[in-house]
């Protein structure tokens, strides 16, 4: 069976793109035009349809694992595709907003956070910041995968990182895959531990924030430290 022609709509709708860029799109065209790319010589439309179906937003494909994408129906290579825009967009922000020149900012700690996490959805995640006596970044970095409370095992490690990098201020901060941003009792006392670890070598454990979907809960203004 000879295989349906799509160039002359690819055709236009790349033309549309270029006139009018993504926001005048849909978001299964988002998703169709993206697929073009990884999916030449077929209907990329009802591919694009079908998979927001499934995951119920163009975000919620992207941030499925590669697994369930082929699961769906795409091959792995196309899976992959799918999963470097989220990745990219992460370390995009990354590069043009978060400099390590000067001081972290405060006011915007949320926002930063949640950049930091961008993609990062289908596991749980640790990421630990350490900052000198000016409010400047020495250490940032995820330190566990898996399960938060498993962090009260490996801290020696932190409170070694913290000396080594001369840090006197340090913030953490970990994803919910479940989407709930509350923190649990586990999360609770495992972060009362780790700041009593690190006030025995005077370094100040100021927040630990929870990264849920579009929510960045702030255990310290929440009032849980």
């Amino acid at each position: 069976m000879q295989k349906a022609d799509h160039s002359g709509h690819r055709a236009r709708m790349r033309e549309k793109y270029l006139k009018s860029g993504l926001d005048v799109f849909a978001p299964h065209e988002i998703l169709e035009l993206m697929l073009y790319y990884a999916i030449p010589y077929k209907n990329t439309n009802d591919i694009a349809k079908n998979l927001i179906s499934r995951f119920g937003s163009l975000d919620g494909v992207l941030d499925a694992p590669i697994d369930s994408l082929v699961e769906a129906g795409l091959t792995e290579n196309q899976a992959i595709y799918l999963k470097l825009f989220p990745d990219i967009t992460r370390i995009y922000y990354r590069a043009k907003y978060d400099s390590d020149d000067g001081p972290i900012d405060f006011d915007n700690l949320p926002d930063y956070i949640s950049r930091r996490f961008i993609g990062l959805t289908s596991q749980e995640r640790v990421l630990l910041i350490l900052l000198d006596v000016k409010g400047k970044e020495v250490f940032s970095g995820f330190i566990n995968e898996g399960n938060f409370e498993a962090t009260r095992l490996s801290v020696r490690s932190i409170v070694r990182l913290a000396m080594n990098y001369g840090a006197v201020t340090a913030i953490l901060a970990h994803n919910h895959p479940s989407g709930v941003a509350l923190p649990s009792k586990d999360d609770i006392n495992t972060t009362l531990y780790l700041r009593d670890a690190l006030s025995l070598v005077d370094v100040n454990l100021i927040d630990h924030f929870i990264v849920a979907n579009e929510e960045c809960i702030s255990m310290a203004q929440s009032d849980f430290l």
